[in-house]
């Protein structure tokens, strides 16, 4: 590997998928990367979210030796420093050995299954509601007792009845405290297990824990204010001036908003929201609610109607709990976006945040309370986040997935990576065995519909022309990475080694002559610059025929529309542009049938050009 202090002259893009405790396969997947190319825009969910912080993070110190921290990161978190930065609350200390217990990945090692896990479960539970189990088993082994005592055909028969009494009794006693754990104290800890923050600097929790892992990666002065996405952008510790052409460092995370049904794109969308500073302070470290409360006060923009604007801050400020709103997102700290993309469901707390509630109309202005979760419900795997119509420099992308049933490592941990090789070749979809009998059969139906209706639309890009070959996907055994938190140094150490192999095949494959396969001239990335030219082009025709449809139709005067008027300059940008697209739609009516049917034939599968909302 180079020198990971000098910046390389290639730029790319980095998105990484969403996998928990599977985020270890990134910090040397991105430092192999960025041994050839200049991190320019990093994203991802969830875990790939912390992924995505670390590169941009590493990318902005890398002079500092950023990269070389970033490839020392997984070697701190093996034997049980990982599970230690999980920290739940007193009220929901019992829920996590449970949660832990239930998946088989209570210890290092493969996951319980069987009656092993069935064993541990029920340990969980008497460790977990010792006195709720004494209450539910005291007067059944009263009963027992006496009918030891008792002797005879009717001691025998108590003692079975206490039995079933003691049984019966414990079941229905540590069923109302979990379902009250469940429904009460889970709810009041913002419907998680861990807020995220630890017992001190001596034991930090994750989010505290990756805060300073940011500063430092970053090369940011201890004590020093925490990184922010101006620094990113800037690529200075000047958070406020103005980037020249693109930014610097593009970072950008999901996260899902399940008040409103939908995810949202961060940094972007964050001067929409408010925040409650109290509550906030149970979720951040003390230098990140310093820095949020002492940013700048956020201004309208073009556009916007300042005494609206006046109106909303006053409101604000007098609403029982008092609420702010989130700074511009320059002043925004990178790990308070994401804290917001990595609150895995009930493990991590969802964070609450509060926005005017237009639904109601009135002198008086209404809050509504949002929470945000896990980015990876909607989006797990964001392929599309920096995609251009054109790309002018490469988009890399690292999938996560399962060996196969009887495929076991391989010890060369290139062989453990998939990733297509061929024009015509790409990523299988992911599989899921459904049982067909028992319990088994109705819980794994409904975690298929689920990871469906959450994962269809990532999925449906593994194998799409321009996506493919820009894909590698990290495979793992069920006891490395997911809910894994108890892996031990050596499977961290596998993995992160693996997600190298990873980097190195990306870098080789886009460097390297790759195309034609017999006879290997054109780099990958010359190969799928054309690729993604083929594919624009070959669905071009159907969208221009379908403008030219609607066009005819709109019989509107662009001077007298019913809404949304043009300026004159406008107008006449306008009027240019239709006239390049009504050429366009002729030249497709015109063409011969023979090119093109050519033109739409490839590449295969054939995508479409749609207009979609920017989250």
């Amino acid at each position: 590997m180079s020198d990971l202090r000098a910046t390389p002259a290639a730029e790319c893009d980095v998105v990484m998928r969403g996998g928990i405790t599977s985020g270890v396969v990134y910090p040397k997947a991105l430092s192999e990367i960025a041994a050839a190319y200049r991190l320019r825009c990093v994203g991802g969910a969830s875990a790939g979210a912390i992924g995505a912080a670390a590169g941009a993070a590493a990318e902005f110190g890398r002079g500092e030796g950023g990269f070389e921290k970033l490839m020392a990161l997984p070697a701190r978190l093996g034997d049980g420093r990982l599970a230690a930065l999980f920290q739940p609350q007193r009220s929901t200390r019992s829920l996590l050995r449970l949660m832990l217990t239930a998946t088989g990945n209570d210890r290092p090692g493969p996951a319980r299954t069987g009656l092993s896990r069935y064993a541990a479960m029920v340990a969980a539970l008497f460790a977990g509601f010792p006195l709720a189990s004494l209450v539910g088993l005291a007067p059944g082994l009263a009963l027992a007792v006496g009918g030891v005592f008792a002797g005879g055909v009717a001691g025998v028969l108590l003692v079975v009845a206490g039995v079933l009494l003691a049984v019966t009794g414990w079941v229905v006693a540590v069923a109302i405290r979990l379902v009250s754990k469940l429904t009460v104290d889970t709810p009041a800890n913002l419907f998680g297990v861990c807020r995220g923050l630890g017992a001190g600097a001596a034991h930090p929790g994750l989010t505290d824990w990756l805060a300073n892992q940011l500063d430092d990666l970053a090369g940011l002065p201890a004590g020093a204010p925490p990184l922010l996405f101006g620094h990113l952008w800037t690529g200075s510790t000047d958070p406020a001036a103005v980037p020249a052409g693109e930014r610097a460092i593009d970072l950008r995370v999901i996260s899902t908003c399940l008040s409103q049904s939908r995810p949202y794109e961060l940094p972007t969308q964050a001067r929409l929201f408010f925040y409650e500073p109290e509550t906030w302070r149970t979720l951040f470290p003390a230098g990140v609610m310093d820095a949020l409360l002492g940013a700048p006060e956020p201004q309208p923009l073009p556009g916007d109607d300042p005494e609206a604007w006046r109106r909303e801050e006053e409101a604000a400020a007098n609403h029982s709990p008092a609420l702010r709103r989130l700074p511009a997102p320059e002043h925004l700290p990178v790990i308070v976006a994401i804290r917001m993309s990595l609150s895995f469901p009930l493990l991590i707390s969802a964070v609450p945040l509060w926005t005017i509630d237009r639904r109601r109309s009135g002198e008086r202005l209404v809050f509504a309370k949002l929470w945000f979760t896990d980015g990876g419900f909607c989006s797990n795997f964001p392929v599309h986040l920096f995609d251009a119509a054109l790309a002018t420099r490469p988009s890399f992308s690292i999938n996560l997935g399962r060996f196969s049933e009887g495929q076991t490592p391989s010890p060369d941990e290139a062989d453990n990576v998939e990733y297509s090789r061929t024009n015509t070749s790409g990523l299988l979809p992911p599989y899921e065995a459904i049982p067909e009998r028992g319990f088994g059969a109705v819980a794994g139906f409904a975690r298929a519909a689920v990871d469906t209706a959450r994962g269809w639309h990532d999925s449906t890009q593994l194998n799409l022309p321009g996506f493919r070959d820009r894909i590698v996907r990290v495979l793992q055994t069920d006891s490395e990475g997911g809910l894994n938190l108890h892996m031990n140094g050596a499977t961290i150490d596998r993995l992160a080694d693996r997600g190298q192999a990873a980097g190195r095949i990306m870098v080789e494959q886009f460097t390297q002559p790759r195309y034609p396969v017999s006879a290997p001239l054109a780099t990958g990335w010359e190969n799928h610059r054309w690729v993604r030219y083929r594919a624009l082009l070959s669905c071009l025709p159907a969208w221009l025929m379908s403008y030219s449809s609607g066009r005819e139709g709109l019989d509107i005067a662009p001077e007298k529309p019913p809404s949304l008027p043009l300026s004159a300059p406008a107008q006449a940008l306008a009027t240019e542009l239709t006239r390049a697209l009504d050429a366009a739609a002729a030249v497709v009516a015109n063409a011969e049938p023979g090119a093109l049917e050519q033109l739409t034939a490839a590449p295969r599968p054939l995508g479409a050009i749609r207009r979609i909302p920017q989250i």
